[in-house]
């Protein structure tokens, strides 16, 4: 298992988009906690208050990496490029990508803001 989840979420014109995060962790058995600074997948967690966590695996490590490395606003079909496929949340406003063997379906409980000192 790789230590790098990966978030997804829909752009304003229902595409998906998805992008790498290391920086998640368990906030007991029921939440997960995501450190992002501002940006196009913070302002997508506001808008829809909902997401998807995916696991990538050994199988997907280099679409998972090009999704790292890419961004959705240079490339927005970048899934699609990938070879990936997408079938809509029944129970959020987010995409779970098919080719991932486990996928969590997240509500956004709360934003807070980091301040640097």
């Amino acid at each position: 298992m790789l230590d790098e989840n990966e978030l997804d979420f829909y752009l304003f014109e229902k595409n998906p988009d998805v992008m790498m995060a290391a920086w998640a962790g368990q906030m007991g058995h029921k939440e997960i906690a995501i450190c992002l600074s501002k940006h196009k997948t913070t302002d997508n967690l506001e808008r829809t208050g909902g997401f998807t966590v995916s696991f990538a695996d050994e199988r997907t490590v280099a679409e998972s990496d090009y999704f790292g490395l890419v961004s959705g606003n240079d490339v927005p079909d970048k899934v699609a490029r990938a070879g990936f496929t997408i079938t809509p949340s029944p129970n959020v406003d987010a995409p779970i990508v098919n080719e991932y063997p486990l996928t969590l379906e997240c509500r956004v409980a709360r934003i807070g803001e980091q301040r640097h000192t």
